[in-house]
C-alpha cells in the first residue's frame, strides 16, 4: 500500500508493509487471547522481533511510554517498601509487556485500528461459518475433538484447557444445544472483546453505525453469549445514542433500550440462569475452588480495601482457592490501587480521544468506548494482556492533521492533471 504527501509540488512514497503489519497485529491479538499463542516463549519472540524491527525503522522511544513505565515502575517500587516481597521475574515479565506493545503500535503506525477492523472480521466470518456447521451437525464436535484438536494440542505451549485448532477454539456452551462462538481466541468472552473493539473502531474509522462489518460484528457478537459482552454493548449504545445526536428524542429512547435489554435478560436463559448461578456461588462461605467473575471481583475488592491507594502489587501468592484472574477490571484496582487504576484508563482515554479527534469523530465518543471496556473487563483478565496495554499507546502514533488534507490534496492534483491531459494549452 503506498500512501502519498504533496510537498515542494512534488510526491514522496511511502511504502507500508501491509504482510507484516497484519503478521505484527495478529501476534499482538493472539499472545494476549490465542491459546495457540499463549506462553511466556511467544512474549519473548515477539518482544526481541518487534524491538529488532523497531530498531531497524528508526523509530523513537516517545515520552509517554518513558512516563508510563516510571509511573509503574514507582508503584512496584512502593509496593516492595510497603509488603517487603520482590519477584524480579514478575516486573520484568510486566515491562516486557509494555515495551511490546508499544513497538507493535509505533511500528504498524497510524492504520493499526484498520488492521484490526480486518482480522476480526474475517474471524467472524469463519467463526460464523464453523459455528452454524455445529449448530446444524452437533455430530461433527465429536469428531473435531477425536481427530483434529488433539493434532493441535501437540503444538501448543501452554495447554489452557481449551481445545483448538488455530482459527477456532471449541466451547460448546452455557446450554450444550446452542453452541457458543468463541473464535480463535480464548473462549466466547474473550473473542466478544475484540469484537466489541473492532466494532467501535470501525464506526470512528467510517463515521457511521450501519455498514456491512459492523452488521458482521454485532451478529457474531451476539453468538457468543456472552452476558457481559451484552451489558457492556447496551451501555456503549446507550452512551453513543446520547453523544452522536444529543437531542430530546435521544433522551427519550433511554426507556425503549433499557426495556428491550431487560426483556432480553428474561427471556434468554443462559444469561438469567447464569447470572444467577455466579450470585449464588458468592454466598458459598467455603470459597470451594470457585472461578466465577463475581467470586473473582469480591477477592479482588478485599484485597483493594487493604490498599486503596497504590494496591497490593502483583508479588502477592494467591491460593487456586481463591482465583482473581477471571475480573481483570478489580483485579487492577487491587494491584495498583486507584493510582495505577486512574492512570491506565486515563492514558488509554487520552489515546482514544486523539484517535477519534484525528478522525473527525466526537471527542466524548471515547467515553463510551472506555465504559464498554471497563465493563467487559469484569468477565476477562484483559488489562495485564499485551494488545489491551496497546490501547494506551495505539493512537500516540501521528495520526497527523494532514492525512486526510492530503488525500483531498492528491485528488485535486489528480483532477487537474487529468483536466490538464484534456485540455491541453
Amino acid at each position: 500500500m503506498l500512501s502519498y504527501s504533496i510537498f515542494d509540488n512534488g510526491f514522496s512514497f511511502n511504502r507500508e508493509n501491509t504482510f507484516l503489519n497484519h503478521f505484527l497485529v495478529y501476534l499482538l491479538m493472539g499472545i494476549s487471547s490465542m491459546p495457540i499463542l499463549f506462553g511466556n516463549e511467544f512474549l519473548i519472540v515477539a518482544f526481541v522481533l518487534t524491538l529488532i524491527i523497531f530498531i531497524g525503522k528508526q523509530k523513537k522511544i516517545d515520552r509517554t511510554v518513558i512516563s508510563y513505565s516510571l509511573v509503574f515502575l514507582a508503584l512496584f517500587g512502593l509496593h516492595v517498601i510497603a509488603y517487603d516481597q520482590f519477584i524480579f521475574t514478575v516486573m520484568i515479565a510486566y515491562f516486557v509487556r509494555i515495551y511490546y506493545a508499544f513497538f507493535t503500535v509505533k511500528i504498524v503506525g497510524k492504520n493499526i485500528d484498520r488492521y484490526v477492523i480486518n482480522q476480526v472480521y474475517f474471524f467472524s466470518i469463519i467463526s460464523l461459518i464453523i459455528t452454524g456447521i455445529i449448530y446444524a451437525s452437533p455430530g461433527i464436535v465429536d469428531y473435531i475433538y477425536a481427530d483434529i484438536t488433539p493434532m493441535f494440542d501437540k503444538i501448543t505451549l501452554f495447554q489452557p484447557n481449551r481445545q483448538h485448532f488455530v482459527i477456532y477454539t471449541m466451547e460448546i456452551g452455557w446450554q450444550v444445544e446452542v453452541p457458543r462462538n468463541s473464535g480463535p481466541f480464548w473462549e466466547p468472552g474473550g473473542f466478544a472483546v475484540f469484537l466489541f473493539i473492532a466494532l467501535t473502531f470501525n464506526i470512528v474509522r467510517n463515521k457511521k453505525f450501519w455498514n456491512t462489518k459492523n452488521v458482521i460484528f454485532l451478529i457474531t457478537l451476539l453468538t457468543t453469549q456472552s452476558t457481559t459482552a451484552y451489558l457492556a454493548l447496551f451501555l456503549f449504545l446507550i452512551l453513543y445514542v446520547l453523544i452522536r445526536y444529543r437531542s430530546v428524542y435521544a433522551y427519550l429512547s433511554l426507556p425503549v433500550f433499557i426495556m428491550l435489554f431487560l426483556s432480553l435478560y428474561t427471556k434468554l436463559e443462559f444469561m438469567e440462569e447464569k447470572i444467577n448461578k455466579m450470585y449464588s456461588d458468592t454466598q458459598k462461605a467455603d470459597k470451594e475452588k470457585v472461578y466465577s467473575r463475581m467470586m473473582s471481583g469480591q477477592v479482588n475488592i478485599e484485597s483493594f480495601k487493604s490498599s486503596p491507594i497504590f494496591g497490593i502489587g502483583r508479588f502477592f501468592y494467591m491460593d487456586d482457592e481463591e482465583n482473581t484472574g477471571n475480573n481483570g477490571t478489580t483485579l487492577l484496582l487491587a494491584e495498583f490501587g486507584l493510582v495505577g487504576f486512574l492512570y491506565y484508563f486515563v492514558m488509554m482515554y487520552s489515546s482514544y480521544k486523539t484517535y477519534c479527534v484525528s478522525r473527525g469523530s466526537s471527542k466524548y465518543y471515547p467515553i463510551a468506548v472506555i465504559v464498554g471496556i471497563i465493563v467487559l473487563g469484569y468477565s476477562q483478565g484483559l488489562f495485564q494482556k499485551p494488545f489491551f496495554i496497546g490501547l494506551t499507546f495505539m493512537f500516540l502514533v501521528k495520526f497527523d492533521a494532514l492525512y486526510y488534507t492530503e488525500k483531498k490534496l492528491v485528488v485535486k492534483s489528480s483532477t487537474l492533471a487529468k483536466k490538464s491531459l484534456a485540455y491541453p494549452n
